[in-house]
């Protein structure tokens, strides 16, 4: 594979974000590498699986790359999209996920690490939810992931602040499990996949799935909702979104007019 590494290490899978160059932005093809590796991992019966970033990273995940969004033309961040298949496939892994994160996490990057069941940081660990930067808009699935970690009113903030939460007050709002130091960190996860790899699968896939079930049920009604995908498609066709991936690429502040 290009962009990720795939291991196992007793029994564990192990999912390496491998573009460091990039500060492991996600592209299509790494996304799609991510997909066929929670299904190689599903074949192989794995009961936990870690998503990390390469030893010494000092970004987990830069999020998105902006010239892979669909195109206008198209549907709005569609439900089938590429980011969203990978989303899902962590999320429907039968067993458990954990993200763990020595470094920063931004935008896209955050969807990805909600996606997990369990998160485990260190002390360098920060958090950024980044789309009203560019004007991008989100989906009901997006949003919810965010509102599986925090309240209403704390996503609203990451939301509409874009600031970077650190590690300390990302554990006080539960975004994540416990802050490790980086020496370690690594034993720490593992210590934790062993646990669970030895409870009773069948029980864990069953929680993990209800769970699912009862975050979701909203989100099913939003995603067929006329008003609600109208919504999306404003935000994703405005002069705004335009100007604010112009401005990303041009490394200056957007100059947003509201329309």
């Amino acid at each position: 594979m290009q962009f990720i590494k795939r291991s196992f290490r007793n029994k564990t899978g192990i999912l390496t974000l491998d573009n460091d160059v990039k500060s492991n932005s996600l592209n299509l093809t790494m996304l799609n590498e991510i997909v066929e590796a929670m299904e190689y991992f599903k074949k192989k019966d794995t009961r936990v699986v870690i998503i990390r970033s390469n030893p010494g990273s000092r970004v987990w995940c830069a999020g998105l790359r902006i010239d892979q969004l669909p195109e206008p033309a198209k549907d709005p961040v569609p439900f089938e999209y590429s980011l969203e298949k990978a989303l899902k496939s962590v999320e429907d892994f039968p067993g458990a996920v954990i993200a763990m994160i020595e470094g920063s996490v931004w935008g896209g990057g955050c969807e990805l690490a909600f996606a997990c069941d369990l998160l485990i940081g260190s002390p360098a660990s920060t958090f950024a939810i980044t789309p009203a930067k560019i004007g991008a808009p989100y989906n009901p699935n997006q949003v919810n992931r965010v509102l599986q970690r925090v309240g209403s009113n704390i996503a609203m903030e990451m939301f509409f602040t874009a600031s970077t939460i650190g590690a300390d007050r990302a554990r006080e709002l539960g975004i994540i499990n416990h802050i490790v130091e980086i020496s370690e960190l690594e034993n720490f996860v593992m210590n934790i996949a062993e646990k669970i790899s030895s409870n009773a699968p069948l029980a864990i896939s069953l929680i993990k799935k209800q769970v699912h079930q009862l975050a979701y049920r909203t989100v099913e009604q939003l995603t067929n909702d006329e008003k609600s995908k109208s919504a999306i498609k404003a935000v994703y066709h405005s002069k705004d979104f335009a100007e604010g991936k112009k401005a990303f690429i041009e490394k200056r502040k957007p100059r947003f007019t509201g329309k």
